[in-house]
């Protein structure tokens, strides 16, 4: 696929998006979550990739909705076309919880609005100093979108979430980091390097296969109730994956104090059926 809206790079084992509408702040659009959509996907696909790292060109991450059509923005016929459209498709949250593989987001500047909600799904976001990030839909006369009602409290709490939104506030980058919105604040300059060490940590230390059953069942135990069922899939997994070669060598690699050669890939390796249930 020849994408429009943003760039995609692999260098080693990680890949990098990088939101590409600079000239409007990266403002979203369909074809840009579209695109965004397709290249984790073939991240998916790719037993050499391991983290993903999402980023904006420019001086922003992504300034919310694209608002050319003016007053019409939100009740438009693209936008109702759209919103249709996704009802009869997976849906964006199930598309990002089933991701196998980890997405860092390094906000590197401006995210408001959907740039915001877009972003709750993936698993660590960073920021650069310079970042400010708001979900301002109450000021525009909407509601948040892409189920952030649901999932922000789980991310934040109720009370932190019921502020940002009720209030539409812009915070700067510390802030963020107090209302737990981003996990690090780092100098503009050091955003990328920070988000491909934290890449690194993640593709070189530890067992491809053993992170996305951890990552499946964060998100999957998200929406489960049943006790005894979280019990029961994570001794599963854990049995599963101590009859596999990788946790032999996490062992015995820590214990020749040599970095890990892990053997299993994904997706080629996740058991059968994935995920358990």
């Amino acid at each position: 696929m020849s994408y429009e809206q943003i760039l995609f790079d692999t260098a080693d084992t990680i890949a990098t998006i990088t939101l590409n509408r600079p000239e409007r702040l990266n403002a979203y659009t369909p074809k840009m979550m579209e695109e965004l959509f397709h290249a984790l996907d073939c991240v998916e696909k790719d037993d050499a990739l391991r983290v993903s790292i999402l980023t904006g060109a420019g001086r922003g991450f992504c300034a919310g909705a694209d608002l050319s059509a003016g007053g019409d923005t939100f009740g438009s016929q693209d936008r109702r076309d759209e919103a249709s459209k996704k009802r009869q498709t997976k849906s964006p949250l199930r598309f990002c919880f089933g991701l196998t593989k980890p997405v860092i987001v390094a906000i590197n500047g401006p995210a408001v609005g959907i740039g915001v909600t877009m972003i709750l799904p993936f698993d660590i976001r960073i920021a650069a100093e310079s970042a400010r990030i708001g979900l301002i839909f109450n000021r525009r006369g909407i509601v948040p979108e892409l189920s952030s009602p649901w999932l922000l409290p789980k991310i934040i709490g109720i009370s932190k979430a019921a502020e940002l939104m009720y209030t539409g506030r812009i915070l700067n980058a510390q802030e963020a980091l107090d209302f737990g919105l981003v996990s690090q604040v780092v100098p503009d300059d050091e955003l990328m390097d920070k988000a491909r060490e934290l890449a690194t940590e993640i593709a070189v230390n530890c067992a491809p296969v053993s992170v996305a059953l951890t990552k499946s069942m964060l998100y999957g135990f998200l929406t489960e109730n049943d006790l005894d069922k979280v019990e029961r899939i994570n001794h599963d997994y854990v049995n599963w994956l101590g009859q596999q070669p990788d946790a032999k060598e996490g062992v015995v690699s820590f214990l020749e104090k040599r970095p890990p050669r892990w053997n299993l890939k994904v997706p080629s390796d996740l058991p059968e059926p994935f995920p358990f249930t």
